[in-house]
């Protein structure tokens, strides 16, 4: 991480302060036992409750804007307790904005993996060498694919400023060998939020489908799904993080996604309950939980408990935008937000703002607190 080129640091930096918003602030998550959350039915409850709500907190959230945390902001409620899908603006932004989703990417990238897992294409459980025996050095020859998507496959962090993937990880991977010579991985052991992960996965998608990422994305869920305006961002500064953080979408796109995805649409149920297994594994320094044990699930969601609601989703980047998309389980309930930071605001102070937008769509409270 501290190789990392200063470019590619400073994006990523941004995307791993805002991927901790999705467990809270100042107080640890709840940890997510393997096979699916603990307490559903209370949680389930909970949420049907909240869900009954008029979404007051976030009409006087956006109302507030632009404040000394964000210019603008636009916010999809959907789901439960609502008959159709809410949406509000505040400052200067539409309701339809096209917004660069940086990181929440991951989870496009993994729903492909796991629709090849479906098919019998590949193993969840495998290693990941087996499938692509000429990019993953023999040092990690134990990484499997669920590794990959949990974030405990100790890959080493990307150094590389290539703008071709796989150029970019077989750099990284050169880089790390002579940084750390004879260094023995140790996959499964901890989880580390780490971009080369989903790069790995991306050329897995093409290696086994044999059809470019983008390619396969538009056959396998942008076109059924009918996600009109989701795409590879051409903005040079997105494109290059490509199955990692590359593409642009809208509210209501990655609204009907979240709603496919946790709604068992995408995937069968051998492979929907991936969704929701935690590792029980504790985190690497730097992580991007606040708990000491990890947060991501096989599918690269991230679990976070908030007023005793349990919700799952993914937080992302990009040049002027902070986005992120949570759900209940089963996409009962769902929040889509898209922010603009303004200028000079803190990591905290974004991390604030993020959790008072999960918050307030989940539990109709305006508080910042977890």
């Amino acid at each position: 991480m501290n190789a990392r080129p200063r470019t590619l640091r400073r994006i990523a930096v941004t995307g791993i302060a805002l991927a901790v918003l999705t467990v809270g602030a100042g107080a640890p998550a709840a940890l997510a036992a393997p096979g699916g959350s603990a307490g559903s039915a209370a949680t389930a409850a909970h949420a049907e409750r909240a869900a009954t709500q008029d979404p007051a907190a976030l009409r006087a959230l956006l109302a507030s804007l632009p404040d000394e945390v964000s210019t603008g902001a636009l916010v999809r409620l959907s789901g439960a307790g609502l008959r159709t899908p809410w949406t509000g603006t505040g400052g200067p932004v539409a309701a339809d904005a096209e917004v660069p989703i940086g990181s929440v990417t991951k989870l496009f990238t993994n729903a492909l993996v796991l629709r090849l897992v479906a098919e019998h294409r590949m193993e969840i459980d495998a290693p990941v060498r087996r499938y692509l025996p000429d990019l993953i050095p023999d040092a990690y020859a134990a990484v499997t694919v669920r590794q990959l998507m949990d974030h405990t496959a100790d890959l080493p962090m990307l150094t590389s400023e290539s703008a071709d993937p796989r150029t970019m990880v077989l750099d990284t991977f050169a880089a790390d060998a002579a940084a750390r010579p004879g260094r023995t991985p140790a996959p499964g052991t901890v989880q580390q939020y780490n971009g080369t992960n989903s790069f790995v996965a991306g050329l897995l998608v093409e290696r086994i489908s044999g059809r470019s990422y983008g390619e396969e994305l538009q056959r396998r869920i942008v076109h059924p799904l009918g996600l009109h305006r989701t795409r590879m961002s051409t903005d040079p500064r997105m494109a290059r993080f490509w199955a990692e953080g590359g593409l642009v979408s809208t509210a209501a796109d990655l609204d009907r996604f979240m709603a496919a995805l946790l709604g068992g649409r995408l995937l069968p149920p051998a492979q929907q309950r991936h969704l929701y297994e935690v590792p029980d594994v504790p985190n690497a320094k730097g992580n991007t939980c606040l708990s000491p044990r990890a947060c991501f699930s096989a599918a690269g969601l991230m679990r976070h408990e908030t007023a005793g609601t349990v919700v799952w989703g993914k937080t992302g980047s990009g040049p002027g935008w902070s986005t992120g998309v949570f759900a209940t389980e089963q996409a009962g309930r769902r929040l889509v937000y898209a922010h603009n930071p303004k200028p000079g605001t803190s990591k905290d102070q974004q991390i604030g703002r993020v959790v008072e937008f999960v918050n307030a769509g989940f539990t109709g409270s305006a508080g910042s607190a977890a």
